[in-house]
């Protein structure tokens, strides 16, 4: 009988260090011919606040990898002022500007090159542009080289914020079969 306690608790030790409970017998109560010892063996099961304490928790959102630069705007009528701070050394950079939404750049110059910037440098791009009367942006796109890896970073500013956009040509509205508007042109 003792063969068998001790055949037993062998494999409740190799079962325990498998981490399976599968594969482990119930341990037989003491009281059943078991020994003591082999109760006092049996792992006690994990608590469930240690079991979700282990997993890990949702990821942290991280942000897109952009270029290490500051852009900030002096927007006066018909011109910006654009000061690009550099925040690491970089190679081969290049600053674009373009209208978006019915701005029109008219004089500047733009696209800028820089063979190379370092860290805390400061370039200045001043543009002029032809802005509706509606919201327009102004985008400056910063390129190039940082600590061995391409980057860039677009950015934009809006100009005449707050001006309702142009309103659609007048028309009479009917709904299509789907339940969906639709603006019915007339020629004139």
């Amino acid at each position: 009988m003792k063969y068998i306690d001790i055949v037993g608790m062998v494999v409740l030790l190799a079962a325990a260090a498998c981490g399976t409970d599968a594969t482990r017998p119930p341990a037989p109560p003491a009281s059943a011919g078991g020994s003591p010892e082999a109760a006092a063996l049996e792992p006690e099961a994990a608590a469930p606040s240690a079991v979700a304490a282990e997993k890990p928790g949702p990821s942290e959102p991280t942000a897109k990898p952009s270029a290490p630069v500051d852009v900030t705007a002096t927007l006066k009528p018909g011109a910006a002022d654009l000061d690009v701070v550099f925040g690491a050394d970089g190679s081969n950079v290049t600053i674009e500007v373009w209208g978006v939404d019915g701005l029109k750049l008219t004089g500047g110059a733009t696209p800028v090159s820089a063979s190379s910037v370092r860290k805390g440098q400061s370039l200045e791009v001043s543009v002029l542009y032809d802005a509706p009367t509606t919201t327009s942006n102004l985008a400056i796109r910063v390129s190039g080289t940082f600590s061995g890896r391409e980057q860039a970073k677009v950015q934009s500013f809006t100009i005449n914020a707050g001006n309702q956009p142009k309103a659609a040509p007048a028309g009479e509205s009917k709904v299509d079969g789907d339940g969906r508007p639709v603006k019915v042109m007339k020629a004139q």
